[in-house]
């Protein structure tokens, strides 16, 4: 099921540590590393990279997706990550280039994704940690168990 602009969504870390935001992308969970992503450009080489499969992909960037999407563009035929965690995902594609948005991706490859938190206060987090940090996305009826079992999911999801 694809997120509505109004469903709520929550990002746990393995702390306990809850953000609450947006449902973005595909309505459901996603556990694994959380990976920082500093770039200004290049979202779609990113999340395409097979690098990143199992991890979920933060950007420091505050506005992502505007560019759209497209197929020359992708390191591979699917979004990789595990995840997607934005501060303000852009709901137009300005690019001549664009074939698609990134909405229409996250949906095709089913990627749970959250947006509308506060991404400086998390890169802070991650940038502060000894060890990567492990998280968990949830939107749907999984945004509504409480703190102790998220953690729960994200301490002990392979």
């Amino acid at each position: 099921m694809t997120a509505t602009t109004t469903s709520s969504a929550v990002l746990v870390l393995a702390d306990g540590t809850r953000f609450e935001g947006r449902a973005y992308g595909s309505v459901g969970r996603s556990v694994g590393t959380l990976r920082l992503d500093v770039a200004p450009t290049g979202y779609l080489e990113t999340l395409t990279d097979p690098k990143v499969a199992g991890e979920i992909v933060v950007f420091a960037t505050p506005h992502i997706g505007a560019t759209g999407v497209n197929d020359e563009d992708a390191g591979s035929s699917r979004i990789e990550a595990a995840g997607l965690v934005v501060r303000d995902p852009a709901r137009r594609v300005s690019n001549f280039r664009a074939t698609r948005s990134l909405d229409d991706d996250l949906a095709r490859d089913e990627i749970v994704g959250i947006s509308g938190i506060d991404t400086r206060a998390l890169t802070r987090r991650i940038a502060a940690a000894d060890s990567p940090l492990r998280a968990g996305i949830f939107s749907g009826a999984d945004a509504q168990l409480s703190g102790a079992e998220l953690a729960t999911i994200v301490n002990t999801a392979a």
